[in-house]
């Protein structure tokens, strides 16, 4: 007969439970004490259904005496996470203990490629969130002062961190091994171009206890989670896209976009144009009344934070709207693609119709210019002989001869006491006065006009 041993509510003495009776006296204080019995499977764990949609969310194992359930969030959304899964457990003395899926980001804030315009019509079909690096003590330290806040807390100190509430210790080097072995399956199930260079991991567990005080009451408060990043460089001026939350091997790029300094963290410097991508595997937190605290961090805290497991039918629909976003990415790049093409051929048209009515303004100038030019000069010319012959005139007259031209071309001049001027082949010249017209071989000259 299997027995589990639990504490007595009333004075916190161990009592033994076998696995039939409904109530067990206390043998120190004497109490008798009712057993709830959970429904549970063959290995102890208990079963965590989403009461709104009955799906199956994972299995735990918690003690005897907790309460628990589990809840989708579909609200949440982003590429890592396409939906949030949150599990809890409860008992009777105020202890809750829960577990909210991790979160993925993307640190740009040394690459304004991510930044244009383009990338961020992108951002809405990746579900890309963009946040600057924070190693794991600052992330922890963030996410338990939300956790503060929601709870309207008046006072939150951290007093300790601890290893990993865990059965086996938590195992650094082998967990950052099976990382970069996720980020390389990744790569190839995304078709990463090979464009980025890897400069660096890191993955860091870690669990912070807090002093809480909530409407009056002291608490004690544990969070721990596990971070994990992937540091990688672009080429200069590629607004190629990476990571688990944007490594889609994207072609955009923006303007000079002023990139802010990273904050100071687990990477120490960042190369210009590089990229964190960066994601929590989720988080276990822990609130409970001080006195109960240890008890309960060794025992309840460690079993869920050890236990828990996501449901395969959850993991699986994580897996199919993960590709899913691949598909709407490739075909939101894709548009872009044929758009952009589509805009440089109505570009290329644009242009040619422009050069062509560039050209016929061109030829239509230079045609008119060519001609006005060809009537200057022919005026000129024009305006030129009659200034010569105004001069030859001139000249003639004050020399009392005029010119006639040969036949062959050349000129003579005759005394104007003659009318008219005769040559023959010898090249000699006759003038005349009267009608008569010498025979043989005198042929009569033209006036020179």
């Amino acid at each position: 007969m299997s027995t589990e041993v639990v504490n007595c509510p009333s004075c916190g003495a161990q009592l033994d439970i076998n696995g039939t009776e409904e109530f067990v006296q206390c043998k120190y204080c004497q109490s008798t004490i009712r057993i709830q019995r959970r429904n549970v499977n063959s290995d102890g764990s208990t079963t965590l259904i989403d009461k709104a949609t009955g799906m199956v969310v994972g299995t735990v194992r918690v003690p005897f005496g907790y309460q628990v359930f589990g809840m989708l969030q579909p609200e949440v959304s982003s590429y890592t996470y396409p939906f949030g899964v949150s599990a809890s457990a409860y008992n009777d003395k105020g202890t809750v203990i829960a577990y909210y899926i991790g979160e993925g980001y993307t640190d740009r804030s040394k690459c304004p490629a991510l930044s244009g315009p383009q990338s961020q019509a992108l951002e809405q079909v990746s579900r890309v969130h963009y946040k600057d690096f924070m190693d794991v003590g600052q992330y922890v330290h963030g996410y338990a002062t939300m956790y503060a806040n929601a709870s309207n807390a008046t006072y939150l100190k951290c007093v300790e961190e601890r290893q990993m509430p865990l059965y086996e210790p938590f195992n650094e080097a082998e967990a950052l091994q099976n990382y970069r072995r996720r980020v390389e399956f990744e790569k190839q199930r995304i078709g990463n171009p090979g464009m980025a260079k890897d400069t660096g991991f890191y993955l860091k567990g870690l669990c912070r206890i807090y002093d809480m005080t909530v409407n009056g009451v002291d608490f004690k408060f544990a969070i721990s989670t596990v971070l994990e990043g992937w540091k990688y460089q672009l080429p200069a001026m590629i607004g190629g896209l990476g990571g688990f939350g944007n490594l889609f091997g994207g072609m955009f790029s923006s303007g000079a976009t002023k990139s802010k300094q990273p904050q100071a963290g687990a990477f120490n410097d960042m190369p210009a144009n590089s990229v964190i991508e960066w994601q929590s595997e989720g988080v276990f937190i822990m609130q409970c009344l001080p006195q109960e605290f240890e008890l309960a961090f060794k025992g309840a805290y460690t079993d869920f934070c050890s236990t828990f497991r996501l449901d395969n039918g959850i993991r699986e629909k994580l897996y199919n709207m993960q590709s899913q976003i691949l598909q709407d990415v490739s075909r939101h790049t894709q548009q872009c693609l044929d758009q952009m093409n589509r805009q440089f051929q109505t570009w290329q048209q644009i242009h040619a119709t422009q050069q062509a009515a560039f050209d016929s303004y061109t030829q239509g100038w230079w045609n008119r210019t060519n001609a006005a030019d060809a009537a200057r000069r022919s005026s000129y010319q024009s305006k030129l002989a009659a200034e010569s012959r105004m001069s030859d005139r001139q000249s003639e007259g004050t020399r009392g001869v005029n010119t006639y031209v040969r036949p062959d071309g050349t000129e003579v001049e005759v005394s104007v006491t003659y009318d008219r001027a005769y040559t023959n082949y010898s090249g000699d010249t006759l003038g005349s006065t009267s009608a008569f017209e010498p025979g043989g071989d005198w042929t009569e000259m033209k006036r020179k006009q």
